[in-house]
């Protein structure tokens, strides 16, 4: 289901139109007053500006994002896991953030856990389309699905699931904003996520866009996008080199 629309730029004849598809994630993207906001987004309309490419962006669920856009020419999805599987899928311009993932618990759980073996018989909450919900379930970990990150907090607080597996950054946001004394467990995974496009795209257009993101890497740019949302002594690690 389409939740909203933002036409960014004025389209040129000469210039193919990219159609972005993100999903909702703070802080990384978000509607605020119908507008698209967020870590990636900002990422995203630096790069795009400075590529000179118009582009639209829509907001859709996670797992239809990812679809629409594997068959559909011109279209990209912001910002997904990048994987062994999903290699040969996309086009990447990468990497878009860099994401390490977490086990959470609530405080009164019994146990800590050491190691990923350590929750090879837990309830694990993640939700469609992440790549680290991915990992787990491959390595045949129980792991129940949502259609969006901030579902699993509610499970684990109603004991309904075991530990919740997210990305520290968005599950840091989530435990303050629900005003929540969460256990942070154990990093298992850091992944890259990139903006992921459909094959058919042109190969000159995503060649430009992965040489203005390495430019804007070298300049300090993505450094000061992240100043925004993190403190960069304490995650430093999230900045790409």
């Amino acid at each position: 289901m389409l939740l909203v629309m933002a036409s960014i730029g004025k389209p040129r004849a000469e210039q193919p139109l990219l159609h972005i598809l993100a999903y909702h994630q703070p802080p990384y993207m978000e509607q605020k007053n119908n507008k698209p906001v967020g870590l990636a987004i900002d990422i995203l309309n630096s790069l795009l500006m400075r590529a000179n490419i118009n582009y639209d962006l829509a907001f859709h669920p996670p797992k239809r994002a990812y679809q629409y856009t594997r068959f559909h020419i011109d279209h990209c999805v912001l910002a997904i896991e990048r994987s062994q599987e999903r290699e040969a899928q996309f086009l990447w311009v990468s990497p878009i953030l860099v994401t390490r993932h977490a086990f959470y618990s609530r405080p009164s759980r019994n146990g800590v856990i050491r190691s990923i073996d350590d929750a090879k018989n837990l309830r694990i909450g993640s939700y469609l389309g992440s790549g680290a919900g991915e990992y787990l379930e491959h390595y045949g970990f129980k792991v129940e699905l949502t259609t969006s990150n901030d579902l699993n907090i509610k499970k684990l607080i109603r004991k309904r699931l075991d530990l919740w597996a997210s990305d520290t950054i968005s599950a840091d946001i989530l435990i303050r904003e629900n005003g929540l004394s969460l256990r942070r467990e154990l990093v298992f995974l850091t992944t890259l996520r990139a903006l992921a496009c459909n094959k058919g795209t042109s190969p000159d257009l995503v060649k430009r866009m992965q040489s203005e993101l390495k430019e804007m890497y070298r300049n300090g740019v993505i450094s000061e996008i992240y100043s925004s949302y993190i403190d960069k002594k304490n995650e430093n690690w999230l900045l790409y080199k």
